[in-house]
């Protein structure tokens, strides 16, 4: 009867284990994407001011300095209409012969403004503050990637949330099992229960790799957690284990 008993317990302890992992390891997962995908996005957000008119060069190295200066830059650089010009060039060459149709080179100099990644909340506020330092004729970001870079951020640091305050739940039980295992007597029923619950957080990491290696196509964002988040990850589903063998005695 009570073999019968303890195989049950075990079997209960291996199905929430490999549940509470798979759901682990999905968080991970997701936060891992998330970090990657803003990197991604953020590598490629720049900020293009558009001067009005010819600028001397004196001029044009007052402005340098006085953005390179600001502390929400991370990078700024003076573009040239002809290196404009030959940029444009690479990327739409039908667009140039249309462009040489007008005659001489009517694209403006600019200055190409990288963010740091601290200030893109409050890029529209800075760009308000911006407008002051020359006659700008246009400005130009786009939006919808800065949107995905602060959703990408959010859901990042929301997960990293959850995970933290997981972390501190389980450290918490693993610390009350400590005291507890001082006080009652370790038998099979406990060996078997930590076993289950190790082998149930190396099931359920099993299956979120399944479940996740289809996305390895997309090589671009594809990254998998580390592989100590995985062992701490069946270390405390083995912990979760004996933690329940000890409260089991107890009740």
């Amino acid at each position: 009867m009570r073999v019968m008993l303890v195989r049950s317990r075990a079997a209960w302890v291996f199905a929430f284990t490999a549940s509470a992992a798979l759901a682990a390891q999905t968080l991970l997962l997701a936060e891992r994407q998330c970090r990657l995908l803003e990197g991604a996005l953020r590598e490629d957000f720049r900020v293009v001011l558009f001067l009005r008119g010819q600028v001397s060069d004196s001029r044009l190295k007052i402005l340098e300095e006085k953005l390179r200066a600001q502390p929400e830059v991370e990078l700024a650089r003076y573009v040239s209409p002809d290196e404009a010009l030959a940029s444009l060039k690479r990327e739409d060459p039908e667009l140039v012969d249309a462009v040489a149709l007008v005659g001489d080179n009517p694209l403006p100099g600019s200055f190409e403004v990288v963010p740091t990644a601290e200030s893109l909340p409050r890029l529209i506020a800075w760009l308000d503050s911006v407008q002051g330092l020359a006659d700008w004729s246009d400005v130009r970001w786009k939006p919808a990637q800065l949107q995905a870079i602060l959703r990408a951020r959010f859901y990042g640091r929301w997960m990293r949330l959850i995970l933290s305050s997981l972390f501190c739940a389980v450290s918490a039980l693993a610390l009350w099992a400590l005291a507890a295992s001082l006080r009652a007597a370790a038998g099979r029923g406990e060996a078997v229960l930590v076993a289950a619950g190790g082998l149930g957080g190396a099931c359920g990491l099993a299956f979120a790799a399944l479940a996740a290696w289809p996305l390895r196509r997309d090589e671009l964002l594809w990254s998998w957690p580390p592989f100590w988040t995985s062992a701490a990850v069946v270390a405390a589903c083995a912990g979760l284990g004996w933690s329940l063998s000890l409260w089991r005695s107890e009740s």
